[in-house]
Order: C-alpha cells, then sequence, then structure tokens
C-alpha cells in the first residue's frame, strides 16, 4: 500500500491555500476585472477594422482613435434619436394614462363578465406601475457609475490594442520553442472568438431591429423607427434585453386601443422567442464556435455568478476557455495517455480568419489528419 509522504500533502495544502487565496483576491477586486474583460471584449471586436486601417497606412493608434471617434458618434446618434421621441411620448403617456387606464378596466370589465371570472387587475395594473417605477428609479441611479466604467473600459481598450502584440509576444517566449506556435495559433483563435461575440450581438442586433421596426409600422404603432431601434439596442442585454425592448411598443399601443397592447405584446414577444431560440444560437454558433447549450450554460452561469455584467461576459470568456481546453488540454490528456491527436485535428478547424491553414498545430507541428 502507497503512503502519502508528508511532503506531498503539505504540497498539495499550499495549492489548495494559493488558489482560496487567488479566488479571494479575485473577488475583492472583481468590479476592475470586470472592467477589464469588458475593455478586452470590445477592443477585441474592433481590431479588425484597427488592423484594416493600419494596412491602409494608418498608424495603430490614429486608427484607434477613429474607430473610436466612429463608434461614440453611432452611440451620439442613437441617443440622439432615442432621447427626443422618448421624451414626448412619455410626457404624452403620463398625461393621458388615466383616460387609457380607465379605457382599459372598462374593457377589461367586459371580458370578466362576458367569460364569468373575476380578477382583481386594478390592483395588478398598480402594481406593475410600481414596479415600473422602481426599476426607472434603478436604471436612473446607476447611469453615472455605467457612464463611469464605460470610459474607462475605451481608456483600457485603447492601451490593450497599443500593447496586446508586445504583451502576447513576452507570453509567447515564455514557452518552449516546440510549443510557442501553437500558443502563437492559442491568442489569435482567442481573441477572434471574443471579439466575434461583439461582432455576432451587432448582427442580432441589426436584424431585430430591423423586423421590429417593420412589425410596429405593420402594427400602425407610433414611431417605429424609434421602437426598432431601441428594441435592437436592448437586444445587447442577455436574458431581460428582449423584455426590456417591447415596454415601449406595448405602452404605445394603449394610444389605439384598449386591447391593443395585448395584441402588440403576444406578437414581439413571439419575434423576440424566435430570435432568442433560432437566431441568437445560429450567429453564436458561427461567429463564436459555441454550441446552443453552451451559450445557454454560459448565460446561466454568469448571471448567477456577477447578475448582468456577468451574462453580458460570459459568452466571450465561454468561447476563449473553449479554445484553451480544444487547443491544449484536450492534446495533453491524448499525450499523457499515448494517443494520438489525429481525431482530434480532424474534428478541430480554427476560426480566425488570420490562419492560412486550417489544419491545427500541435506541439509547435501541423497535424496532418488522415
Amino acid at each position: 500500500m502507497n503512503v502519502i509522504s508528508v511532503r506531498t500533502l503539505v504540497t498539495a495544502a499550499l495549492i489548495v491555500l494559493g488558489i482560496v487565496a487567488l479566488v479571494a483576491f479575485l473577488a475583492t477586486i472583481i468590479s476592475i476585472v470586470l472592467v477589464v474583460l469588458v475593455a478586452i471584449v470590445f477592443a477585441e471586436g474592433i481590431r479588425p477594422l484597427v488592423e484594416e486601417l493600419q494596412v491602409r497606412g494608418v498608424p495603430r493608434p490614429v486608427g484607434i482613435l477613429v474607430v473610436y471617434v466612429a463608434v461614440l458618434a453611432f452611440i451620439a446618434i442613437m441617443v440622439l434619436l432615442l432621447v427626443q421621441p422618448i421624451v414626448s411620448e412619455a410626457s404624452s403617456l403620463a398625461t393621458n394614462f388615466p383616460t387609457y387606464q380607465k379605457d382599459f378596466l372598462k374593457w377589461f370589465t367586459g371580458v370578466e363578465q362576458q367569460f364569468h371570472f373575476n380578477v382583481d387587475v386594478a390592483k395588478q395594473v398598480g402594481s406593475v406601475i410600481d414596479a415600473t417605477r422602481n426599476i426607472l428609479f434603478a436604471i436612473g441611479g446607476t447611469i453615472f457609475s455605467i457612464i463611469v466604467d464605460f470610459v474607462l473600459a475605451l481608456v483600457v481598450g485603447f492601451l490593450w490594442l497599443v500593447s496586446s502584440d508586445r504583451l502576447k509576444a513576452f507570453t509567447v517566449d515564455l514557452f518552449p520553442e516546440a510549443h510557442q506556435e501553437l500558443v502563437v495559433d492559442i491568442f489569435r483563435e482567442m481573441g477572434f472568438r471574443m471579439g466575434g461575440f461583439l461582432r455576432a450581438v451587432a448582427i442580432n442586433s441589426l436584424a431585430l431591429g430591423l423586423v421590429v421596426g417593420v412589425v410596429c409600422w405593420l402594427l400602425r404603432l407610433p414611431d417605429p423607427v424609434i421602437l426598432g431601434i431601441f428594441a435592437g439596442l436592448t437586444a445587447a442585454i442577455p436574458m431581460v434585453g428582449g423584455i426590456i425592448g417591447v415596454v415601449p411598443a406595448v405602452l404605445l399601443g394603449f394610444t389605439i386601443s384598449p386591447e391593443y397592447p395585448i395584441v402588440v405584446l403576444i406578437v414581439l414577444m413571439v419575434i423576440q422567442l424566435v430570435d432568442a431560440n433560432t437566431v441568437v444560437p445560429m450567429v453564436m454558433n458561427r461567429v463564436v464556435s459555441l454550441p446552443a447549450l453552451g451559450v445557454v450554460l454560459a448565460l446561466l452561469v454568469g448571471g448567477a455568478i456577477q447578475g448582468l455584467i456577468g451574462a453580458i461576459l460570459a459568452v466571450p470568456v465561454a468561447a476563449a476557455l473553449q479554445v484553451l481546453l480544444v487547443r491544449a488540454a484536450v492534446p495533453a490528456i491524448h499525450h499523457a495517455q499515448g494517443r494520438t491527436d489525429r481525431a482530434y485535428a480532424k474534428a478541430y478547424v480554427p476560426l480566425s480568419a488570420g490562419l492560412k491553414d486550417s489544419a491545427p498545430r500541435t506541439g509547435g507541428r501541423r497535424v496532418n489528419p488522415r
């Protein structure tokens, strides 16, 4: 019978204590870590644009600033397009809401009498209004911190794009020469997938915004363009974005008839469900190469760990971890077992556009699957 030595026990204890200390340290700086991760995802998302400008002779720092100006200009235009109509419609709804509420209660009372059921809808409406008011107050209270974190993320993203190549080169140099080519591929693939998440979100937001705008126009709602833009922007928020995106359209349904918000809600929720269960998994699988189950599990785990910001970062972080698992951990396990990597090499195809040859590399040499 093998006896575990004291040295082994001490080593194991030190490893466990080191892991616990690392987790405790990360927990104390979690907000900073999240901002840095957001900055890296954003930087990797715009990296292709920066590199395209660099190919055209624009210095990298100037190219980053050009892309930043374009992004900020787009955000400013969206805000200008949304603020005035939203304020105008909100004022109109606030002024006329007692009339809309009275008409809705009258219509619902008729439905109750016709189908012989009894619901205290006035109380339910009041609860919804109170909850909505509290949510709006909470959103208003976090705007300042969001702006500060946004500016910090832009600064960190700029520094990441300027210095990440040197940082990666330094890290690659720490590995044996036989594995450096593989490490370079892993870094490239992780950056491509993390940036691909941002591009996938942009594609989905554009598609959903166009569909919602057209549907709102067909439903004869006021300001369908603004409603489409709002739905597209909120689509970038995981899990709750779809619900938030339909709220303005549902409220504007009261301007047509008391029962019209129900029709609007049903139609737009069907669109949101179709998007969440078909378009989002398809785009994520194609751009980030995460299966639908992986996307859902990542969102649930990220949301449980760190709420909304955790859900936003869950998919790109999961994509990066998948690269490490498939490119490094799996081949290492196969090597330890004395197995070849032919089946693995045949199954895995890198997504990175920078990889001219799709055959993966293992241990600094290309594997030729047969």
